[in-house]
């Protein structure tokens, strides 16, 4: 009998699955254009609300935490009088963006539009 255990990811979906708990952090509704900005380099927290408007302060503080729980993200104190924080991919987050690009590559490639088109560096 072919269970969803016995495919090639083992137990997907189930509390213990990586893959499941990589689509979890994916899947919140603003983490891959936060990651899409900070691809380019570190970026103070009032460049990613200039960066992403239609996100509220709120939202983007909450998504920023959970990658940086996740370890996709670094946060940087700069310890200036202002007390600005930069926020940057982690190595773990760069190796994220990667394979997110390859994903970018494969969607465009299947759309039926065949308008979207990689930019360079992203």
């Amino acid at each position: 009998m072919n269970t969803v255990d016995s495919g090639p990811w083992g137990g997907i979906g189930d509390d213990h699955c990586p893959l499941s708990a990589a689509l979890r952090l994916l899947g919140g509704k603003h983490t891959t254009m936060v990651m899409h900005c900070l691809v380019v380099g570190d970026l103070h927290f009032l460049e990613l609300c200039r960066a992403l408007p239609h996100v509220s302060r709120k939202v983007l503080t909450d998504e920023l935490r959970a990658l940086i729980a996740a370890e996709i993200v670094n946060r940087t104190e700069e310890g200036d009088a202002l007390g600005r924080v930069r926020y940057g991919l982690s190595p773990r987050g760069r190796e994220l963006a990667e394979i997110l690009g390859h994903l970018y590559d494969w969607a465009a490639a299947g759309s039926n539009a065949g308008q979207v088109k990689r930019r360079k560096g992203a």
